[in-house]
């Protein structure tokens, strides 16, 4: 369960939502936030790994992906707040549901469903310019990985060329390892560090 909410205010928000089955791109649930309270409450299967994505017009969407366990209950749910940023200038979000093949910079055929929202947003907002970047763990050398993460980056960029967005709207770039979220020491900060980021650079 979770409660969708704007980042800056506070307030309460209704908002559509997708859940996702990572594995086969099959949607799960499509559904929307309670119009009161911004509340979700959802039953789903264990031991698949799942794309969540939340949107609203006006707001830069959320995604997240998961795991959930057999200990969630209707009594004890695995809970997923989700704050909306705004779109305007200078916010920035992770997208999560962007996937590569290890050590490559060829996108996976899950990355689609993502690619497609980003793609999406862009159409509904067109005075909007972005800024994609890419970032990596610490693992390899730093011009590896600031190569790598520039690749992957560019492969997002190219996406959203070849589906029709004016080349003036997108920049792209490679940060490699240098501006890490969580501990590199770690497995799960590893994977956390393992993303890529878009920005707004400007709306007219």
């Amino acid at each position: 369960k979770g409660v969708v909410s704007d980042s800056l205010s506070g307030r309460l928000l209704s908002a559509s939502f997708v859940l996702s089955d990572i594995a086969t791109g099959r949607v799960m649930v499509q559904s929307q936030s309670d119009p009161v309270n911004g509340s979700f409450l959802l039953c789903i299967p264990a031991g698949k790994k799942y794309a969540l994505s939340v949107e609203k017009s006006g707001y830069l969407f959320y995604s997240a992906h998961f795991e959930p366990d057999s200990d969630g209950s209707l009594y004890d749910p695995i809970v997923k707040n989700v704050l909306l940023k705004p779109v305007r200038e200078g916010e920035s979000i992770v997208l999560r549901n962007i996937f590569f093949e290890t050590d490559s910079s060829r996108l996976l055929p899950a990355s689609e469903t993502e690619l497609n929202r980003l793609y999406q947003l862009l159409v509904h907002n067109s005075g909007l310019r972005i800024e994609i970047s890419g970032h990596t763990d610490n693992t390899g050398s730093e011009t590896y990985n600031r190569n790598l993460s520039e690749k992957r980056a560019f492969e997002v960029y190219n996406y959203l060329i070849k589906k029709g967005i004016d080349v003036s709207r997108l920049s792209y770039k490679g940060c490699g390892a240098m501006q890490p979220v969580a501990d590199n020491s770690t497995p799960e900060g590893k994977a956390l560090n393992r993303r890529t980021e878009f920005k707004v650079l400007g709306i007219q």
